[in-house]
């Protein structure tokens, strides 16, 4: 079980990395986690919860936060987001989904290209439209476009984020 207090401090990866391991098949314990990480009244406690429910296995990740799918679309698509949305958008990414979220699509497309959003961020999000795009031909062509208006020098992460989408929705 996690200390709340602990998450108003500063943490390590290596605490990090020992609080999602803790919290190994501890649905109480990730339940507190994922309210913790929805107090915008403390950015730091927000950042520290949303860090470590990123490091959770996936397994963790599918059986307790699968059921918060649609929340944890909110708070990746909100403007007040108080911390790093990339945390967000790789909880995001670990959980199956058989239907896109129009509204993270929307999300994902608009920004993608933004270079405002962080590489890291436009990287899962040209991976989670990608997946999402796959299955319907008309949307795969509309982010085949928006992967072509981005620069050629873009940064690696990004780059190989992009070829690994067009390899996906291209076959």
């Amino acid at each position: 079980m996690f200390m709340k207090p602990s998450l108003a401090f500063r943490l390590s990866k290596a605490q990090v990395m020992a609080i999602a391991n803790n919290l190994h098949h501890d649905e109480c314990g990730i339940e507190a986690m994922f309210t913790a990480m929805k107090q915008a009244d403390n950015p730091r406690v927000a950042y520290n919860a949303a860090w470590v429910l990123s490091h959770l296995s996936k397994v963790d990740k599918r059986i307790y936060l699968l059921p918060h799918y649609e929340e944890l679309v909110d708070v990746a698509t909100s403007a007040e987001l108080c911390f790093r949305r990339g945390l967000i958008l790789a909880i995001l990414a670990d959980l199956p989904t058989n239907e896109p979220n129009g509204k993270l699509l929307d999300f994902c497309l608009m920004h993608l290209t933004d270079p405002k959003e962080s590489d890291g961020s436009r990287s899962v999000m040209i991976k989670l439209a990608a997946r999402m795009c796959e299955p319907y031909p008309e949307l795969c062509k509309e982010l085949a476009l928006c992967l072509d208006v981005m620069p050629q020098d873009s940064s690696p992460s990004i780059a190989a984020a992009k070829r690994n989408a067009l390899k996906l929705i291209q076959e």
